[in-house]
């Protein structure tokens, strides 16, 4: 991979700080529900596409010219994405051919790892449940490159070394 499609490496912090905040309360906000009412904006029109618009057509009475959003989920994985990609495609201190060909064949791994997941996922899981599985698979092939990417460089080389 060549490095100059990478971020530079003071990014891989930025990543942390708005990586960390975001996954814990993306896990609040699927788990306990979570939404702060600063987030909840009104729009001046029938949002086709939220939970509110699903719900009266469900009822018949479609009667409201607004609709209520709450974004706090959308800045969870917003967050989430923008900073796991920041800690998955910065620079390290010393980017080699080595380092180059860990991440090259780690994110082959975390494609092929992930996509074996859901298919079982697909197979094994199913309605709403499955729903969840596809939230979750927005951010495992980014989690599973960044697990084996630094297993590789800085875990496994410690494992081996080590004389028992």
């Amino acid at each position: 991979m060549k490095s100059r499609f990478l971020f530079p490496h003071r990014y891989f912090f930025i990543g942390l700080v708005i990586a960390i905040p975001s996954i814990i309360l993306g896990l609040f906000v699927i788990f306990k529900d979570l939404s702060f009412d600063f987030l909840t904006i009104e729009l001046p029109f029938k949002y086709y596409f939220s939970d509110t618009f699903i719900k009266e057509a469900l009822k018949g009475n479609l009667i409201r010219e607004t609709t209520q959003l709450n974004l706090t989920d959308e800045i969870a994985t917003i967050g989430s994405i923008i900073g796991l990609i920041f800690i998955a495609f910065s620079k390290l201190k010393v980017e080699d051919e080595f380092v180059s060909k860990v991440r090259l064949e780690s994110l082959q791994w975390a494609i092929y790892f992930n996509f074996g997941l859901l298919i079982l996922a697909t197979i094994f899981v199913h309605d709403m449940a499955y729903f969840n599985v596809l939230i979750f698979n927005m951010f495992t092939p980014l989690v599973f490159f960044i697990f084996r990417f630094f297993f590789i460089l800085f875990l496994k080389p410690r494992f081996e070394n080590t004389n028992f």
